[in-house]
């Protein structure tokens, strides 16, 4: 079951970045937001995605079909100039392989998406996504395969997803435009904004969780 809220808030036209918070180890929260994206606003996303999809051509090629594409900044700025919706998940694998006890609290942001947004007068669309989180219990992660897959490998008690409510809420929309590429090298600003994205979404999952009842913040 999927609930959606402030679909409003994603412009229908023109260049617009989404940044949720990313969780449930196999990227179920990535896969079901862009299919609402396409569904309901007929925009194909293309979505930032971990560089083990670029491992093999089969990878690869489906991925590609998707929307798909690895951590490539000239490529992302070819497409935001292109006037293209985009998706980037600033946690990573890092949200998304997190352990079950740290469950809705977010980890650091890469800060790119702020540079990416600037240097293009991207809006920047905050996303919070519910539900993924409850799929699986991750008791955390190995690093015996990094060097092969590029990244860390959960370790899930549960191979098939629990059943739980999904909710997307999309917060409002952030401007860049007064922004120009001078604000880029201004480290700690930079930092400060990126900061401030992940404080609006963590703030609004701990309303979303209050409001069903499975933590009181």
């Amino acid at each position: 079951m999927l609930e959606v809220e402030g679909l409003e808030n994603v412009p229908k036209t023109g260049r617009v970045m989404l940044i949720p918070n990313h969780s449930g180890i196999l990227g179920w929260d990535a896969a079901v937001l862009h299919y609402e994206i396409f569904k309901t606003l007929r925009r194909l996303p293309r979505t930032m995605a971990h560089a083990f999809w670029e491992s093999n051509e089969f990878f690869r090629n489906g991925s590609k079909k998707l929307g798909f594409f690895p951590p490539d900044f000239k490529k992302a700025i070819k497409y935001l100039k292109k006037n293209k919706l985009m998706i980037i998940f600033p946690e990573a694998e890092h949200g998304n392989f997190k352990p079950s006890i740290k469950m809705y609290q977010l980890t650091d942001f890469n800060p790119g998406f702020v540079a990416l947004a600037m240097m293009t007068n991207c809006t920047v669309v905050p996303v919070c996504i519910l539900g993924a989180e409850e799929n699986y219990i991750n008791l955390g992660t190995i690093n015996w395969f990094e060097k092969s897959f590029g990244a860390k490998i959960p370790i899930p008690l549960n191979l098939l997803p629990i059943p739980a409510k999904w909710k997307i809420k999309f917060l409002k929309p952030i401007s860049f435009q007064k922004y120009d590429k001078k604000d880029i090298k201004n480290e700690k600003f930079v930092k400060e904004v990126t900061d401030n994205v992940k404080f609006r979404i963590q703030s609004n999952i701990q309303l979303e969780l209050v409001k069903k009842g499975i933590f009181k913040f």
